[in-house]
C-alpha cells in the first residue's frame, strides 16, 4: 500500500494569522427622534456608539459635555445632558461591540 502525502496550496495557517492583526470595523447609522423630554437613546444589542449627531451637528462625549455612554453589560445607550428638542433628528453611527 503507498500513500502519498502532498503539501497543499495555500498555508492556510497563514492566512488566519493575517486575518487575525487585521481591524475590521463594521459601521451602520441609527436613527432616533427627539421629542424634548427623552434623554437615553439604546442601542440594539452588539452595536457601540462611534460618533453622536443631534439634528446634523457633531456632539462631544464626556460628563461635561453633551453625552456620556452606559453600558448595562448588553446593550450601550447614548445619554444626553440635556434632551434633545422636539423634532431634531439624532444619528448615531455605530460599530460592531
Amino acid at each position: 500500500m503507498t500513500v502519498n502525502v502532498s503539501k497543499p496550496a495555500i498555508n492556510l495557517r497563514e492566512k488566519l494569522a493575517e486575518l487575525d492583526h487585521k481591524v475590521q470595523y463594521v459601521q451602520e447609522q441609527f436613527y432616533f427622534s427627539g421629542d424634548g423630554s427623552e434623554t437615553d437613546f439604546a442601542m440594539p444589542r452588539g452595536w457601540k456608539p462611534f460618533m453622536v449627531f443631534d439634528d446634523g451637528s457633531l456632539v462631544r462625549e464626556g460628563s461635561s459635555d453633551d453625552y456620556t455612554v452606559s453600558y448595562d453589560g448588553f446593550i450601550y445607550t447614548v445619554v444626553f445632558d440635556t434632551a434633545p428638542t422636539n423634532g431634531n433628528d439624532v444619528t448615531v453611527i455605530g460599530v460592531r461591540a
